[in-house]
């Protein structure tokens, strides 16, 4: 019984792993319950039963590793995910101080006396 637990639990932490890479290509979560599903599953029969293993172990290599290969961008393409728009953005500055002077009426900067306003190496 521990024994079958242990193996269940190792399926369902497997299962993380594709799935992960799922959600972050904008999977809905219902499809994301059914991979989880349907990967703990087959991770579970093959650890359950090495015999039927021998055809099952390549096709799930390949489901495995094909959310890794395939961008979030691709796996999105393939299905007709629709991608879930950015959240409201909200602006946080503060506003400015109005004892500040505003930047467009403000006197432009004196020059002072001796000062050089422009390169004379520039003119050569």
């Amino acid at each position: 019984m521990a024994f079958t637990l242990f193996l269940l639990l190792v399926a369902a932490l497997l299962a993380l792993l594709p799935v992960w890479r799922l959600h972050v290509a904008g999977w809905p979560a219902r499809w994301l319950a059914l991979a989880w599903l349907a990967y703990g599953v087959a991770i579970l029969f093959v650890l359950r039963f090495p015999l039927a293993s021998r055809f099952l172990i390549p096709l799930l290599i390949v489901a495995f590793l094909a959310p890794f290969v395939a961008g979030p961008e691709r796996l999105s393409r393939v299905l007709a995910v629709r991608r879930r728009e950015p959240g409201v953005v909200i602006d946080v500055t503060p506003r400015p101080s109005p004892s500040l002077e505003d930047p467009a009426t403000a006197e432009p900067p004196r020059s002072v006396e001796g000062e050089v306003l422009e390169d004379p190496e520039a003119g050569r």
